[in-house]
């Protein structure tokens, strides 16, 4: 029977009713498949006339990547998430394969609805992380295939993360304050909204337990979430802490354009350190103190974790890949000459 282009992993699925992940399995010889099973899917996939995907894993052999990332990441400018997918795709075309991006909506995270295996996937870089539930049964349904988070991680051991140094980079971010004389410090940013400011959170407080310095001031949120997704908004103590330690540079500059309109000035009034390293962050000319990741290499290390899991490598864990501190200008000096 000749090829039918129009066949899909679905098709062969209602014919049997089995799941797509078990003909996907069956179709590429992976295992957990019995062997009737995999006969049977065999059988209908030839005589529906099913192309298979002849991705043979040896050298030089053009790839198909996905790469996911929640569309509330996309929407934010600057993006450090699309900056990431950016520094991927360019990897990934250097060595001769392709990526395929999805941009999962509001919608499609409560369905939990991503790049469906049709598109010939050989494995699926997911960044940052997505709504409850979305996670796993995007972990379901990647079974066959390689599978790498970037910026987020797990308790699964069969999996790889590549993650920025929340923890480590704020602690110096921290320190920077503690060192310039500061001791009245709050963090900006909702603790438990995601792993990575809840690491930052962590980093914050470790700094300060190494300073003897106990916490003073409650956590100012950032986000609002009562319309479903979320939006970026700081609403500023009555009284001013010496210094603010903000979660992430888009909240930091939310933060420093509320404080200029109160007529605070920066440092002379109050200083702010910040996490993520945006490409020339400033606010009226101040550049911005805070903890630049490298994004170029989260991108290459996630891309070579990729293909060599694509060629059968066990998961490596996680890697954290640590950044710099950028100095900046928004960090006065309190010590007392």
């Amino acid at each position: 029977m000749g090829q039918k282009k129009d066949v899909k992993l679905e098709d062969i699925a209602d014919e049997l009713g089995v799941s797509i992940v078990t003909v996907s399995n069956a179709l590429k010889g992976k295992k957990g498949v019995s062997e009737s099973t995999r006969n049977r899917i065999l059988s209908v996939a030839e005589k529906l006339g099913y192309h298979m995907d002849s991705r043979a894993k040896s050298p030089g052999h053009s790839y198909v990547i996905g790469v996911v990332v929640a569309e509330r990441y996309v929407k934010e400018f600057p993006s450090f998430y699309l900056e990431i997918y950016k520094f991927i795709a360019q990897d990934v075309a250097k060595r001769g394969h392709l990526t395929v991006l999805e941009v999962v909506t509001p919608e499609k995270e409560i369905q939990r609805e991503t790049i469906s295996l049709e598109n010939g996937l050989a494995g699926v870089i997911m960044i940052g992380e997505f709504g409850p539930g979305y996670f796993e049964a995007a972990r379901d349904y990647y079974s066959a295939i390689p599978l790498v988070y970037v910026d987020y991680y797990d308790i699964y051991e069969d999996m790889d993360y590549v993650v920025t140094d929340g923890f480590g980079g704020m602690e110096q971010m921290t320190r920077m304050l503690i060192k310039a004389g500061y001791r009245d410090l709050t963090f900006v940013g909702n603790v438990n909204a995601t792993k990575n400011i809840t690491d930052r959170y962590l980093g914050f407080c470790k700094a300060l337990e190494k300073a003897g310095i106990e916490e003073q001031n409650p956590v100012i949120p950032d986000r609002d979430f009562s319309e479903g997704d979320y939006r970026l908004d700081v609403e500023l103590p009555d009284k001013l802490p010496e210094g603010f330690v903000c979660n992430c540079d888009r909240t930091a500059l939310l933060l420093m354009e509320k404080l200029r309109k109160r007529g605070v000035r920066i440092p002379e009034d109050v200083s702010v350190v910040s996490f993520d390293g945006y490409p020339d962050v400033k606010h009226e000319g101040i550049s911005l103190s805070t903890y630049r990741n490298d994004g170029k290499a989260l991108a290459h290390i996630s891309v070579n974790t990729m293909l060599r899991r694509i060629e059968g490598r066990k998961p490596a864990g996680v890697r954290i890949v640590e950044g710099t501190v950028e100095p900046g200008d928004t960090v006065g000096n309190r010590r007392k000459v």
